[in-house]
């Protein structure tokens, strides 16, 4: 790495850790794994023809042979290889209703799978590699060929992160959903990994990242964060102090240090500097204000007075082409009225726009205002309200810059008029820092969502709190102005929001629907769920017959939700005696 790099992340990560002043940027390497992950995994293959044909009639109401024959105008050899294709892999049933009747088709829960996505889908075991960080104790995305070695680490003299412990990873470590995670972008978006069956791992292995040093204002403590490709990590800031690494590096606030000063593209300027520019501005000097406005706008970081902060509320309700996100505790009616509302949603017909909101029991909080914000969300493609259990932030971040502040931007208006308040923040004008921001506020805020309302960027819905509930607006202020009753939900939607009451880790019960040969699937109401083989029990079993039978009442723990697939990964607890 050159020293530009490590200039560059003291630039970025100057201010991350409030109350502390940054002593160090320097090269490290984080104790990682080679993990050789056995899995068993479903590869989708695409129908044939006549076969995604033949689904499909039967999922719109055709049962018989003949009438699927002059559906689809094959001959009859033709119709019954097609059938007995289906009826191999399980697909559809062919059997009377009752004695004495004639034979029917009739959908297998596969077959109705499949239907919906004309896509065969085979169970297999294979073996992937991913990669584990010792530190934090999860898997990564990172790729193989970005390690280095032991020795390559020592050689390179920066320093070797401690690991949380000597213990091999486990297989219960290893979740789907991580694993999932883990391959994505360079699996194939066919291949689903079901279930992991063991593990081997390979140690002594590293990651490259930049460690930086701070020191507390009023003390001689220090604290430590990563910078991991350019973002900050706040998983890696809780490991390392979880770990005790200031202790064990020997690292100490008197300890020598390489960092060099940043070289800033504009000149930072204090509040001092700033309130003596703004009193000048006025004065007809030598200089002019418009020379003094101009050294305002080259300010790379500069401090925003109370006074300062509506205007640049303002701006970022015109301005931005791309983004807007808004954090702040409260909402209330002296800022977001129906104009503020009115501009919000016009600015989310061409941007993205992000709102998260929440303190406490958000006693402050005008119920009205968020109502108005909420329906606008309901009625926008581009803009997303969402609740937090608790933040304390006052963020602001536009196209090009962003301001972090103790201004609420969302329940105080700043009026200069008014009886001053110590609200002040530092206005950062830097495209880097400001994507760099928004990627870190957006993904940390998201999964701490509790209640989201609206659309977020589609790039952040995977960061979303996988238990957070997607919400109706509330009920209108008069209801007696409500004229008709709404309209009942459709199967579609009862589906959707079944998925969404399912929480990963939940246990629940449900009955045997159909039994295939490579799991069962359970009915849980309003949606099925499917306990592969795998899952059925901690020993071998050859076919899920020999463990539960159709219409067995079942306990199951909830595995993995896919909402856009609709589709439900189950593992089995207990089957009633």
């Amino acid at each position: 790495m050159s020293r530009d790099i490590f200039a560059d992340a003291a630039r970025r990560h100057a201010h991350a850790l409030p109350g502390h002043t940054l002593l160090a940027a320097e090269p490290c390497y984080i104790p990682a794994s080679v993990l050789t992950v056995d899995v068993l995994a479903e590869e989708a293959e695409d129908l044939d023809t006549a076969q995604k044909y033949a689904l499909a009639a039967m999922l719109n109401g055709i049962d018989t042979v003949e009438d699927l024959e002059l559906f689809m105008g094959l001959t009859r050899e033709d119709t019954a290889t097609t059938v007995a294709g289906l009826l191999r892999s399980e697909f559809v049933d062919y059997r009377p209703p009752a004695p004495g009747q004639p034979r029917v088709l009739s959908l297998l829960p596969n077959g109705l799978e499949a239907a919906r996505d004309a896509q065969v889908r085979r169970p297999k075991s294979t073996t992937i590699q991913v990669v584990y960080d010792r530190l934090t104790r999860v898997v990564t995305d990172w790729r193989k060929n970005t390690l280095s070695r032991t020795g390559a680490a020592k050689k390179s003299k920066a320093i070797i992160l401690p690991q949380r412990t000597g213990v091999d990873v486990e297989k219960s470590e290893l979740t789907v959903p991580s694993i999932t995670a883990a391959i994505d972008g360079y699996a194939s978006s066919n291949f689903k990994v079901l279930g992991v069956t063991g593990v081997t791992e390979s140690r002594n292995f590293y990651r490259d990242a930049i460690l930086l040093v701070y020191k507390d204002i009023d003390s001689s403590a220090v604290r430590l964060g990563i910078e991991l490709d350019g973002q900050w990590s706040e998983r890696h800031l809780a490991a390392l102090e979880d770990v005790d690494a200031v202790r064990k590096l020997g690292i100490s606030s008197s300890a020598e240090v390489s960092y060099e000063p940043v070289d800033e593209t504009g000149p930072r300027l204090s509040r001092d500097e700033v309130i003596t520019i703004q009193a000048a501005l006025a004065d007809d000097d030598t200089t002019g204000p418009q020379a003094k406005n101009d050294q305002l706008d080259r300010a790379a970081i500069r401090w925003l007075s109370m006074a300062d902060h509506p205007a640049w509320l303002d701006d970022a309700l015109t301005a931005p082409k791309r983004r807007l996100l808004i954090i702040s505790p409260w909402i209330t009616s002296s800022v977001v009225n129906r104009q503020f509302v009115g501009r919000i949603e016009q600015l989310a017909r061409s941007a993205d726009v992000t709102i998260f909101w929440g303190f406490g029991d958000n006693a402050k909080t005008d119920q009205h205002s968020l109502q108005m914000l909420y329906d606008a969300a309901r009625r926008s493609q581009r803009l997303a309200v969402v609740r937090v259990g608790d933040t304390h932030a006052k963020i602001l971040v536009s196209d090009s810059y962003y301001v972090k502040t103790s201004f609420n931007w969302l329940s105080f208006r700043g009026d200069s008029s008014r009886k001053f308040r110590q609200e002040e923040g530092d206005l950062v004008k830097d495209q880097v820092m400001a994507d760099l921001a928004y990627e870190r506020y957006m993904h940390e805020n998201c999964g701490l969502a509790l209640e989201i309302v609206g659309n977020l960027p589609s790039r952040y819905r995977e960061s979303a709190n996988f238990s957070a509930s997607v919400l109706e607006p509330t009920p209108p202020l008069n209801p007696a102005s409500t004229v008709s009753a709404p309209p009942r939900p459709s199967r579609a939607d009862k589906r959707k929001a079944a998925l969404e009451a399912l929480s990963v880790g939940e246990i629940v019960s449900g009955t045997i629907k159909a039994i295939t040969n490579f799991g069962a699937f359970v009915s849980l109401g309003d949606i099925d769920g499917l306990i592969h083989i795998s899952q059925l029990a901690d020993r071998r079993v050859d076919h899920p017959s020999d463990v539960v039978g159709v219409g067995d009442g079942v306990t199951v723990l909830v595995q993995e939700v896919d909402i856009e697939r609709e589709r439900v990964s189950l593992s089995l607890r207990a089957v009633p005696q």
